[in-house]
């Protein structure tokens, strides 16, 4: 029992030291449109998507519709640092929700990349101790809402800037101040795959409430009772300093050709990569090599995701029809870094050759084949019509061949049935010179008796 006493009072102490401050009857969450206002300064616009679109209105249409159904949970508090179109500084924006006693900060954003090749959902959080434990358990609840509903997930993740703090500079002030801040990018309305999934508004508000659930779950919040305390649901474990971003690109990255179908003009691949530091996030084909600079980045359009938790993935590339020359893979982290294959040459021109002159050959083999047959079947005509011709010609002569014995069917008689045959045709000869010798005598009987007498009478006469 003490032992059972003493190993709750750890637990109990553990959980008081990480998360001090959450142990309360209500949370304060600041959610801070990205960019607004009108300004010199294009950040002011955020990303300009196609049709004008720009992102600081989204930006506030998500974070109202996180507000509005944040706001139907309990024990909870929560503030926009803008409702409407303004120009706020980072400064401005960290140093109001410090005012209001904010327990996190959220800037909501959605991305855009140079190459307009990426998709897919990102949080960034500090580098550094608490904000870090506090951004990285919050951004995690957020992202598996996301997830869920159906994003490709490019991590949670810290930069760095150049003198070694936060890169962002919200975060980098949040942090200064002793409040956890992250950013939420949303997804890439520069691409079309996210774009269609996350271009109307509908798609901005949906994700606003997402968030909204996200927050609530990472704090335990209910819409039905009200708390003594919130505790966090999610801890993260404190980092031994500062937690370092993926700065290398993904490692022994190779492509295998596997086959080239030339009736379908498809390259199947085999693509092998590892990646230590993050995760592999995207994969793509090109034609041409990226040494001789003749690929562009968006020559890699459409990326394709990586399996995760996979070495090795598999599938098909078309080239156009009678291509010959180089072909490469591209494989990217979710920090966006790549690394190009060995570039593999495919000749779909030779291949087109040689199946022209197999093609060529069955063909003359086919045509070969037909005029044998169309000769086979002249001769098998020409032996008809003459058996036909024969056949008259045994007709008109009629039973001449039983009594010559040249029937033409003789052949395929049998032994019995020809000797039968052969003892009729001597027994009708018999008869036959019996008759003929029983005519002459009966023709010339007179002259035979007469013959006969006389040879008589000269008998007795000697």
């Amino acid at each position: 029992m003490r032992d059972f006493f003493r190993l709750s009072t750890i637990i109990i102490v553990y959980i008081l030291m990480v998360c001090p401050v959450m142990a309360k009857e209500k949370v304060t969450v600041v959610i801070d449109p990205g960019h607004g206002g009108y300004s010199d300064d294009a950040s002011a616009y955020g990303a300009i998507y196609k049709d004008e679109l720009c992102e600081k209105d989204i930006n506030l249409t998500t974070a109202l519709a996180m507000k509005e159904e944040l706001e139907q949970y309990n024990n909870v508090e929560v503030y926009l640092t803008r409702d409407s179109d303004v120009v706020l500084s980072l400064e401005e924006r960290v140093d109001f929700a410090y005012g209001v006693g904010a327990d996190v900060l959220i800037s909501c954003h959605y991305n855009a990349s140079e190459s307009h090749l990426f998709y897919g959902s990102e949080i960034f959080t500090s580098a550094f101790g608490s904000c870090y434990t506090t951004g990285h358990a919050l951004a995690s609840c957020i992202m598996e809402q996301w997830v869920n509903d159906g994003q490709a997930s490019k991590g949670i993740k810290t930069r760095i800037g150049r003198t070694g703090e936060d890169y962002y500079g919200i975060i980098r002030h949040g942090f200064e101040v002793g409040l956890p801040v992250i950013i939420i990018e949303h997804g890439y309305l520069d691409n079309h795959i996210d774009y269609e999934r996350l271009g109307m508004p509908e798609d901005w508000e949906r994700l606003g409430r997402l968030d909204a659930r996200g927050i609530a779950e990472y704090y335990g919040l209910s819409k039905d009772h009200v708390w003594d305390d919130v505790i966090p649901t999610v801890v993260t474990d404190m980092p031994d300093g500062r937690v370092e971003p993926d700065t290398t690109p993904p490692a022994s990255v190779s492509m295998n050709i596997i086959e080239c179908n030339i009736e379908t003009s498809e390259v199947t691949y085999e693509i092998t990569a590892r990646e230590y530091e993050s995760k592999l996030m995207y994969y793509g084909i090109a034609l041409g090599d990226p040494e001789d600079e003749d690929v562009d980045p968006s020559d890699y359009a459409d990326l394709i995701l990586w399996d995760e938790g996979c070495t090795k993935v598999t599938g098909t590339y078309s080239v156009p029809t009678g291509y010959r020359g180089p072909i490469t893979a591209r494989v990217y982290n979710n920090y966006e870094l790549y690394t190009d294959s060995a570039t593999q040459e495919i000749d779909f021109a030779t291949l087109l050759e040689e199946r022209t002159e197999l093609l060529e050959q069955a063909a003359e083999e086919a045509r070969k084949k037909a005029e044998e047959k169309k000769l086979a079947a002249e001769r098998r005509a020409e032996a008809a019509r003459i058996e036909a011709e024969q056949k008259k010609e045994r007709e008109k002569v009629g039973d001449f061949f039983f009594f010559m014995g040249g029937d033409e069917k003789e052949e395929t008689v049998d032994p019995a049935a020809r000797k039968r045959a052969l003892y009729i045709e001597i027994i009708a000869l018999v008869v036959f010179i019996v008759v003929f010798i029983s005519l002459i005598i009966i023709r010339h009987r007179r002259e035979i008796i007469k013959y006969i007498r006389n040879i008589e009478g000269n008998d007795l006469d000697t």
